[in-house]
């Protein structure tokens, strides 16, 4: 082989080489862009690092530290553990494949004081947090309840909270969230997300609030405002939309939980100026305002 004919191949290599370089950067900026694109669309299956949910790999258990109140992790006629800070934990496949449970620092293996059933309330959690209105007042949530979200076993969104009441398994309950004008939303204008005696609005569309999301509840026959998001660092477009049933209070007597009160909430999920992806609810007594339940 000549001298020429080398340099000639050596050539044709770099310049080869030039080219995939070229080639790739395009590529690896695309996908960027891509990734980008799914964190900021809002889409329920998607976190904010821009992960498909249903991708990542499944958490065993998920951590909740908080000053749990007395009796806040027992169950109706079930005696009360006193007030103390100590771990719950959220177990996913807790019994079986898809089951999520609820389990407090007193248990162990297998054992929970709330878990899915498996009738259509299965699913994987990815997010624990304790919660109670910021509202100045623990007089409608007597004790700091425990949530748990993720993603249902259809793919969409969900949340779940102990039930409470000790009858037979002891079950959750779970609010699936809906999308505007998707299967669940009963109402069929767009902007208005509906879900029996509640709605979610977007204000943007609506009552001229815009970057607005407010909560109407059905009371008496009229659509009645019960919080609305107010201003910066509150407001954000408005993404899905549930409610949940949860145990707000309940009463000891002869160190057993006596009885209980269980209300129906409104939750939202809306999506703030910075791109982080918000879970709300209203503040009880109050038509102005709202208090974050999670931000992720």
């Amino acid at each position: 082989m000549t001298h020429l004919q080398t340099t000639r191949i050596a050539l044709a290599i770099g310049a080869m080489a030039f080219i995939a370089s070229c080639a790739k950067e395009p590529m690896v900026q695309k996908i960027k862009e891509t990734n980008n694109e799914q964190k900021q669309s809002g889409d329920p299956d998607i976190d904010v690092n821009g992960s498909i949910m249903l991708g990542i790999s499944t958490p065993a258990s998920i951590d909740i530290s908080a000053a749990w109140e007395a009796g806040a992790t027992d169950r109706l006629d079930e005696t009360a553990l006193g007030a103390q800070t100590a771990t719950v934990k959220v177990v996913n496949n807790i019994i079986s494949s898809g089951r999520i449970g609820f389990q407090r620092w007193n248990q162990s293996g297998t054992q929970h004081f709330g878990r899915t059933n498996g009738a259509g309330d299965n699913g994987t959690a990815f997010y624990g947090f304790a919660f109670r209105p910021v509202n100045g007042s623990t007089s409608h949530w007597e004790a700091k309840v425990p949530f748990a979200f993720g993603t249902h076993s259809n793919s969409a969104e969900a949340i779940w909270t102990p039930f409470g009441p000790q009858v037979g398994i002891s079950t959750v309950a779970m609010g699936i969230l809906v999308k505007d004008n998707a299967t669940g939303d009963e109402n069929p204008t767009t902007g208005i997300i509906e879900v029996g005696d509640f709605r979610a609005i977007d204000g943007d569309l609506h009552e001229s609030r815009p970057g607005k999301v407010i909560f109407r509840q059905l009371i008496n026959g009229s659509w009645n405002q019960i919080g609305r998001t107010n201003g910066t660092g509150d407001d954000g477009d408005l993404l899905a939309f549930t409610t949940l049933r949860v145990r707000t209070d309940y009463t000891i007597s002869g160190g057993k939980i006596a009885s209980e009160t269980h209300t129906v909430i409104p939750v939202a999920k809306i999506e703030r100026s910075n791109n982080k992806l918000r879970l709300i609810t209203d503040l009880p007594g109050q038509n102005i305002g709202t208090s974050m339940m999670l931000e992720y």
